[in-house]
Order: C-alpha cells, then structure tokens, then sequence
C-alpha cells in the first residue's frame, strides 16, 4: 500500500514507482521519435550538393583565390584538400567540409564541393575577424553539453506537487525544453554568419550572380538542418518533461465530504 503525505492541507498520493518506469519509456521513444525527424531536415541540403559535384570547375578557382582576397592566409588560414585522403570519410567523398580553428585549416574536397568553401571561409573569418562571431563560435560545444544535460534534467528529475514551492532546479525542469532550443541558438546564429560573410566574399572574387543565387540556395538549406535541429531538440526534450511530469508527480486526493441528511 502506498502511504500519503500531506502538504500545505491537502492530502498527495505518490505515483506508483512503475509509473516511472513506464513513464521513462514513453519519455524516450516520444523524444526518439521527435528527433528521428532530423534526415528530413538535412534532405534537402545533402540533395542539391551531390548535384553541385557536377558544376564544381565553376566555383572552384574562386574559392581558392578567396582565401587572399579576404586576407585570410595572412592570417594563417590554409586549404587542406580533402579528395587526397585515401580513406572514405564524407569530406573525401564531398558531403561535407569543415574549419578548424585551432589548426586554421579548412578541410574540403576542391575538385567536388567548392560551392561549400566560401561557408568555411566564413567560418574562420566569424573566428579571425570578428569577436561576436568569437563568441558564437566558442559557446557551440558548451551549448550541446547543456542541451544534451537538460535531456537528463527531463527524463531523470521528479516531479513535486503543483502548490510546492518551486527553487532553481524546478524552474530548469518546467523550461528544460526551452533551455535545449536556447542552447542550439549560438550554432544557429554562427552558421548564418558564416554563410553571410561567405557569400558576400565570393562575390569579392567576380563569381557570376547566377551562381551566387544557387549558392544561397545551398546555404539556406544548410541553415535549415541546424534550425531543424535545434527545433527537434527543444521539442523532444520538452517531450520528455511532459510525459515524465505526467507520470511521477504526485497525485491530490480529493476529500468529498457529504452528509447523510442532505
């Protein structure tokens, strides 16, 4: 038999521990399946970048010449091409491309996705050239450990009665999912920038409109796969709150009293 308590009056029935159980497990597809939703997100982006293998002569000695007309090689910046790796990771196989900022050194398949250099090159101009960008840049690591710690703070906190006093810890909890979309925001915003700067330095180097337009297609759909993720992320973690809430807080009895002569 599971023993009441009061608070504030009124009388509170904890939820059953099998409750939690179930409620952890409902917690975790719900999130699961929130954040399987993600491929639809990057579809789009890893779509049009296969074709631009085709037209990648047409970007190609634009990107390189990029990297001195934006000053970024006096800065140290090199192009490391991925395409003479001899094994078959994304970036050798042109599905992606990265900048390091501690090696200053952008790692890209030239001879296939150029179009995607100029958003590197934005990416160490955020890191070289600008102190928000700095910032943004910097909080991008520390913003997936904390949207990843608030998936536990919902799945593993347990809920109090509603008429409790709430401390730091309840307030995280009722917001963890907030928090998470919150904490995505820094990776959002550096990215955009990133791309904004890249696209105002390939027009630098002469790159005809036509191509500029397509790369902002490029680049809009990019952009949509970390806003896609930082979405699906608040939502499955505000998910996880939801239905562990439902499940562990404790349940008010509610004394109907009556009398026999009406």
């Amino acid at each position: 038999m599971v023993n009441s308590f009061y608070y504030n009056g009124n009388e509170y029935i904890p939820k059953d521990p099998n409750a939690g159980s179930t409620g952890f497990i409902l917690a975790s597809a719900a999130s699961s399946a929130i954040m399987g939703t993600l491929p639809a997100f990057a579809r789009p982006f890893n779509k049009q970048l296969v074709k631009e293998h085709s037209q990648n002569y047409l970007y190609k000695d634009a990107f390189e010449k990029s990297i001195q007309i934006s000053g970024l090689d006096k800065k140290g910046v090199r192009i490391i091409p991925a395409q003479y790796f001899r094994d078959m990771s994304d970036v050798a196989c042109g599905q992606n491309a990265f900048y390091t900022p501690a090696r200053k050194t952008i790692t890209i398949n030239t001879d296939k996705i150029s179009i995607a250099g100029f958003h590197e090159a934005g990416h160490a101009m955020n890191d070289l050239k600008g102190k928000f960008g700095k910032i943004l840049s910097k909080l991008r690591y520390p913003g997936y450990v904390m949207a990843a710690l608030m998936g536990y703070v919902a799945l593993f906190s347990r809920s109090k009665p509603k008429e409790a006093p709430k401390d730091a810890m309840d307030h995280i909890k009722d917001n963890c999912g907030k928090i998470a979309f919150a904490c995505w925001l820094p990776t959002v915003l550096e990215e955009g920038m990133a791309s904004y700067k890249g696209i105002k330095l390939a027009r630098k180097t002469g790159l005809a409109e036509p191509l500029i337009k397509n790369m902002k297609k490029l680049y809009a759909k990019a952009l949509l796969t970390y806003a896609g993720r930082a979405t699906a992320t608040g939502l499955a973690v505000g998910a996880a709150s939801m239905i562990m809430d439902y499940f562990t807080r404790p349940k008010k009895v509610e004394n109907d009293s009556f009398s026999l002569f009406g």
